[in-house]
C-alpha cells in the first residue's frame, strides 16, 4: 500500500509540473495540487470519517485552513468559471488516470 501512495505522489508532482506549462499562478498551482491530493484521498479511502480526517490534514499541510481553501475555490471559480470548470475536469481525469496507473503497477509487481 505504501508503494501505491508513493506512485500517487509521484504522479501528483508530474501533474504539477505539467500545470506550470499552462502558466497558472502560484495560487492556482497550490490549489490544483491540494485539490488533486484531496481527490486521490477520496478515491482511495473508503471510510468517509477517515477520508474527511485525511482531507483536513491535506488542506492544512498545503497551508490552508478549511475556510481559506473554500474561499480560494470560489475566487478561482468566479474569476473565470469556464477555465475553472475545465481545470477541475482535467484534475479529476488526471487523478483517475494516476489511480489506474498506480493500480496497474501494483498488480504487475510479484507478490511476496
Amino acid at each position: 500500500m505504501k508503494k501505491f501512495f508513493l506512485v500517487l505522489i509521484l504522479f501528483s508532482f508530474v501533474f504539477c509540473i505539467q500545470c506550470s506549462k499552462d502558466k497558472f499562478s502560484s495560487d492556482e498551482k497550490k490549489f490544483i495540487k491540494t485539490y488533486k491530493e484531496i481527490l486521490l484521498t477520496r478515491y482511495t479511502i473508503e471510510d468517509s470519517v477517515k477520508a474527511n480526517q485525511e482531507v483536513l490534514k491535506i488542506i492544512k499541510q498545503n497551508g490552508y485552513s478549511f475556510r481559506q481553501f473554500l474561499e480560494t475555490f470560489w475566487v478561482l471559480k468566479n474569476k473565470d468559471s469556464k477555465r475553472f470548470d475545465k481545470l477541475i475536469d482535467s484534475v479529476k481525469k488526471s487523478a483517475v488516470n494516476d489511480l489506474i496507473e498506480a493500480k496497474k503497477k501494483e498488480l504487475q509487481q510479484p507478490k511476496r
